[in-house]
């Protein structure tokens, strides 16, 4: 009776460590149309990031700053919206806030609810110093979805730093 029990037990075992994730979760921006390569490259529209600041007042092990400061210039680039010197011009300017971030290891996020990575994110946009947009961003990594990622924490960076790039190219 007790060998049939454990059997059963390790049967059902994957069935709860996977059925409460969200497999195939998508949001409803990613229904959303992205613009065209012609669209883009005729965009007078250029960004540039000049700062940003880590608002948590936590130090950690990797470098928050450079992340998403090079995230945000590498999403430009590959979106054509970066302003360069020989664009001409006056640029959007970006500034960056982390307002939040976890980082987890892989061995945390197997526990449900609590190893979460999470990243939150705000940029102010401005241009001629007139503030004109604030977009917020955040990114969660935890059990479900995602949970096996090897460094998440690069993961949410990138992903969130392309999800400032769409939303600053959507608002101008």
């Amino acid at each position: 009776m007790v060998n049939k029990i454990r059997f059963f037990a390790l049967l059902l075992l994957p069935v709860f460590l996977l059925g409460c994730g969200v497999w195939g979760h998508k949001d409803a921006s990613s229904t959303l149309k992205p613009p065209t390569a012609a669209e883009i490259a005729d965009s007078p529209v250029k960004f540039r990031v000049v700062d940003v600041s880590n608002d948590t007042r936590h130090v950690f092990d990797v470098d928050v700053i450079g992340l998403l400061w090079n995230g945000i210039d590498e999403s430009l680039k590959q979106k054509a919206l970066l302003w360069t010197p020989g664009s001409g011009g006056e640029p959007y300017v970006l500034k960056g806030h982390i307002v939040e971030f976890r980082e987890r290891n892989l061995g945390e996020r197997l526990l449900p609810y609590m190893g979460r990575t999470v990243l939150k994110v705000r940029v102010d946009v401005s241009r001629g110093g007139r503030h004109v947009a604030t977009i917020e961003s955040s990114k969660t990594i935890g059990y479900g979805k995602g949970m096996w990622t090897l460094h998440a924490w690069r993961k949410v960076f990138a992903e969130v730093s392309r999800d400032v790039v769409r939303q600053a190219a959507e608002k101008l």
